[in-house]
């Protein structure tokens, strides 16, 4: 069965008999002591919430999470948002191969992106910064890492949340971070552009994106700062006669990108690449969300739910048509 309705164009009191993929399934009991069923449905356009009144027990044996299903049932308002009363849900058959109708993707296209990462790391004039970037990023991508890093999210809820986000938000910052070293005085152009480029590269292996978005059980034990820099310091040693100084500079960077202990980092930043690094990513990754917060804003709506992000509301910029006057 092709997949034929998106879930950011589902209305209130529409018939829904479509494909999604099971993001989240719990089964819990309601206030009456009765099971139902909880479901998370996404495709590439968003994600709804689905409940199952009837049968919950026996139809939620039929598909575990990250199983692509039919699911048949009507829309309903809850809280206002669209959300899915669902009848039945069946198995869709064979399963999907080809997830980029569930899962989000960058619209900024990932050959492009690849391209301008590429172009960034052709300025490199430091001969052994230059070695290690070819090495993480060669091209063609035919290392694992290099696979991995042009498809994974940048992460799994809080921003750049869609295949291709990583790669979307390095060379962001990346970019930015390239302007900033002819800004400002005393800045190592070729040391900041290798920590850009290099400082969310644990998250390859920190979150798993083969199906609905979720930590691996080393990003959740270890964490993408400390698989990164790790994951850095093997590269350098197998580089012949890499310099350890460097090798500990962009560690450094790495493991200090976040800024703060209360924010992750085992490191504050402590040099100058280092410092311009952590605001640079900080605020692309707020950038990105306040736009996608807004985006997502309902129809007539000034003012988005609250984001745990910000910790606030978050104001469209919209004011209600003024009142004609007499």
């Amino acid at each position: 069965m092709p997949k034929n309705r998106f879930v950011k164009d589902i209305k209130e009191g529409e018939q829904v008999r479509d494909l999604f993929l099971v993001a989240g399934k719990a089964l819990l009991t309601s206030n009456a002591g009765k099971p139902y069923l909880s479901l998370q449905l996404r495709d590439r356009t968003g994600q709804m919430e689905g409940r199952v009144w009837d049968r919950a027990e026996e139809i939620g044996k039929r598909f575990e999470r990250d199983d692509v299903v039919e699911a048949s049932g009507s829309a309903i308002a809850y809280q206002g948002r669209v959300q899915l009363k669902v009848h039945d849900v069946r198995l869709e058959a064979g399963g999907a191969k080809d997830l980029t109708e569930y899962l989000p993707v960058t619209r900024k296209g990932i050959d492009p992106l690849w391209r301008t990462l590429q172009g960034f790391l052709s300025e490199v004039r430091d001969a052994d910064l230059a070695r290690l970037l070819s090495a993480v990023f060669p091209d063609p991508p035919e290392a694992d890492v290099a696979r991995r890093f042009r498809q994974a999210p940048g992460g799994k809820t809080m921003h750049h949340d869609y295949i291709g986000g990583l790669l979307e938000h390095t060379v962001s910052v990346a970019g930015i971070c390239r302007f900033l070293s002819s800004h400002y005085v005393g800045v190592n152009a070729d040391l900041l552009t290798a920590g850009a480029l290099l400082h969310d590269v644990g998250k390859v292996h920190e979150l798993s994106y083969e199906g609905a978005f979720d930590y691996t059980d080393e990003g959740r034990l270890l964490g993408h700062l400390y698989m990164g820099a790790e994951y850095v310091d093997r590269v350098c040693a197998s580089l012949p006669g890499f310099p350890p100084e460097k090798t500990m500079l962009v560690k450094h960077m790495i493991l200090s990108h976040h800024g703060e202990l209360e924010y992750g980092s085992p490191k504050r930043p402590k040099i100058l690449e280092a410092v311009l690094l952590h605001f640079v990513e900080n605020m692309d990754a707020k950038v990105t969300a306040f736009n996608d917060a807004i985006e997502e804003l309902r129809e007539g709506a000034r003012w988005t739910d609250y984001q745990r992000m910000f910790e606030r509301y978050l104001f469209s910029g919209k004011f209600p048509p003024a009142r004609g006057g007499a």
